[in-house]
């Protein structure tokens, strides 16, 4: 995945049905997940001390009605669900000292995001966007196939609170905005191999692969109350862990789903891709100076102890252009698209009235 290549963030006010399903199961505690999920930058943190003290918002009354859009209201508790359930696909790749930090941001984002929302829900009632019974069941089959083996969807929405009639309605109302703003882009023209070559030629940096690696882990947790001695424990118990794993009496991917506390677990402990910059001091080193399948040694992190074994290693170098081609064509025809939607929702939200009551 080349660098350019981040996820735009206009759509990211829809509530994406499958989110409900999958939460907690793509974020590992070591700051990657399974499928090269972005590293949180908190260097791009905003200062939020430098601000005045205020109350805390999320401490405050959850029943408060933070904001008024055209009449409807926005609580503060609707806002606290989204926080906590990003903190939750985070697991531990936030240092506790800047937890209280990073859900402030979050708070003020998704604040301003279901803003939005009441606007786009608004504007796709009014356009009575229709979803055929069929396209709801072909998501439905499509998630049922990304259920991880020997779970359910059904068990899956107990766990997060919900049941598949709800589920059904989430998925209509997704399908319904995501129609309704694909036809404010449909006069969008896609982007020209020309306009893919001058950002190839004038992004030069975009295009540099770092060294990087795959790995997997298996991570024992550590807890508040610990004590040396139970460290001590539980260090014994991931050296028996890797002890079996290396007299071939168990493969690592059946000790990681058995014995690993991190959600990486379910995909066997693989943490996918990931380069340098993107763990945590120990991890990394430990992961970028290991043998390809070797089964390191037990290594200590703030998170725990972890066993790794690194699968593939691919050094630094600049992709080719024509490699590069399709996916630049496709980052900068959505580019454009995007454009196109936030454009559309400057203007419902300058039409909106829109009343900030409370933090």
């Amino acid at each position: 995945m080349f660098e350019y290549l981040k996820k735009n963030k206009i759509l990211m006010v829809l509530p994406v049905a499958t989110a409900i399903v999958f939460c907690g199961c793509k974020e590992d505690e070591a700051a990657a997940s399974a499928q090269t999920q972005e590293p949180v930058d908190l260097a791009q943190t905003a200062d939020l001390f430098a601000k005045p003290v205020q109350a805390n918002p999320l401490t405050s009354d959850p029943a408060a009605v933070v904001v008024r859009v055209n009449g409807e209201e926005i609580t503060r508790g609707e806002i606290l669900k989204l926080v906590d359930a990003s903190m939750q696909r985070l697991g531990g790749r936030v240092p506790p000292e800047q937890m209280q930090q990073l859900q402030a941001q979050m708070y003020q984002q998704f604040k301003n995001d279901l803003v939005t929302k009441k606007l786009i829900d608004a504007a796709v009632t009014a356009a009575n966007v229709e979803i055929a019974d069929a396209e709801i069941e072909t998501a439905l089959t499509e998630l049922r196939g990304r259920i991880p083996e020997g779970q359910t969807l059904e068990a899956a929405l107990t766990t997060q609170g919900t049941t598949i009639d709800e589920l059904k309605t989430n998925i209509k109302n997704d399908m319904a905005t995501r129609k309704f703003l694909e036809e404010k882009t449909v006069n969008v023209t896609e982007a020209t191999e020309a306009e893919a070559e001058e950002f190839y030629s004038t992004n030069p940096d975009r295009f540099k692969k770092p060294e990087n690696v795959s790995a997997s882990h298996i991570l024992i947790k550590f807890d508040e109350t610990d004590t040396d001695a139970t460290k001590a424990e539980k260090k014994a118990q991931l050296e028996a862990i890797r002890g079996e794993i290396i007299a071939g009496t168990k493969t690592f991917e059946d000790a990681a789903k058995e014995k690993s506390a991190c959600p990486s677990s379910a995909q066997g402990g693989s943490l996918g891709s990931f380069g340098k910059g993107q763990m945590v001091p120990e991890f990394e080193l430990a992961a970028f100076t290991q043998e390809i399948d070797e089964v390191g040694d037990v290594v200590e992190t703030q998170f725990g102890y972890h066993i790794i074994k690194v699968t593939e290693r691919q050094d630094a170098g600049v992709v080719p252009y024509e490699e590069a081609k399709e996916q630049i064509l496709v980052f900068m025809s959505g580019q454009k698209k995007q454009e196109a939607v936030a454009e559309y929702i400057k203007t419902l939200r300058d039409a909106a009235t829109i009343e900030e009551l409370s933090m």
